[in-house]
């Protein structure tokens, strides 16, 4: 059995991502104003375009699937914080929509916002 510890919710921020801003530095910059090292997030909106990605297990690194420059529906969004390089880094997931009805998911490397609202859970954990 690995390592593990369990985390309840220190605090709630509900936000509004600025128009224009790029989603995952958003969400980072977010989670570093309010000192949060440890975090989950959900969003729902719309983005301006972006960029996804699928982890490929065997070579270790993310490789692109979609640059989607065209208008889409952020059916959803999840993910965690977590510390990287000493700061604090949004890992994210989307569901997204176009306009023709078509979706595409994945990891998201960027997605400029057009409109999007974040809900983001400080987690305070405690050893097991």
């Amino acid at each position: 059995m690995s390592d593990s510890s369990a985390y309840e919710t220190a605090e709630t921020f509900f936000v509004q991502a600025e128009r224009g801003c790029e989603l995952v530095s958003f969400l980072g910059g977010l989670a570093a104003e309010n000192d949060i090292d440890v975090g989950a997030f959900t969003s729902i909106g719309a983005l301006q375009s972006a960029r996804l990605a699928f982890y490929d297990q065997e070579a270790r690194r993310y490789v692109e699937l979609a640059d989607l420059q065209a208008p889409q529906e952020l059916i959803s969004c999840m993910g965690i914080i977590s510390v990287r390089d000493g700061k604090p880094f949004a890992h994210t997931h989307v569901v997204l929509v176009d306009a023709e009805g078509n979706t595409r998911a994945g990891h998201l490397l960027e997605g400029r916002v057009f409109f999007a609202q974040v809900c983001l859970n400080k987690l305070a954990g405690r050893e097991v």
